[in-house]
């Protein structure tokens, strides 16, 4: 497969996610708020353009996984499921309380799993004494380094599928 070919596959497969992303994540956050709320449930208060960019954040989370997806896939024939793994598992490793908050910390500051961070809405204050850890909601990188960080990850991949010699048959 040439380079053009590849990247015309990473473009379709990732304006199709972040298409898929912006309708999904356009109703959840939203219905989901109001659901919590009638449910007499606390909802911290978000202002709508800190929603827009949950939304928008976690749409590019699902474009810049489905692109390297593609990669890893024709890089080592990982099928999709197993790289979209790479991401989702060191997540939910950090998310809840299972390892130690400093290991937390350091998986989502250094795997592609960083990119989470764009769902984060609250804010760190150091005057004020809190449990401030990733099983908290509190993620150790801002949204945008954590989606870079994602976005270097899809790009060596795709780099090195693009340059990986052929296979003789």
């Amino acid at each position: 497969m040439s380079g053009r070919v590849l990247a015309a596959k990473a473009l379709v497969v990732g304006v199709v996610a972040l298409l898929t992303g912006l309708v999904g994540a356009g109703v959840v956050v939203p219905l989901g708020s109001a659901i919590l709320r009638a449910n007499d449930l606390t909802v911290l208060p978000v202002p709508a353009l800190t929603q827009l960019r949950v939304v928008v954040g976690v749409a590019a989370l699902l474009a810049v996984t489905a692109v390297l997806a593609l990669a890893l896939g024709r890089l080592v024939r990982l099928p999709a499921f197993v790289a979209v793994s790479l991401v989702v598992i060191p997540y939910v490793l950090a998310a809840l309380p299972l390892l130690p908050d400093d290991v937390s910390r350091w998986l989502l500051r250094l795997t592609p799993a960083a990119a989470f961070a764009v769902q984060q809405t609250v804010t760190e204050y150091p005057q004020v004494v809190a449990h401030y850890a990733p099983s908290g909601g509190y993620f150790p990188l801002p949204g945008w380094a954590g989606l870079a960080l994602l976005c270097g990850y899809a790009a060596l991949a795709l780099g090195l599928a693009v340059h990986r010699p052929r296979r003789r048959k």
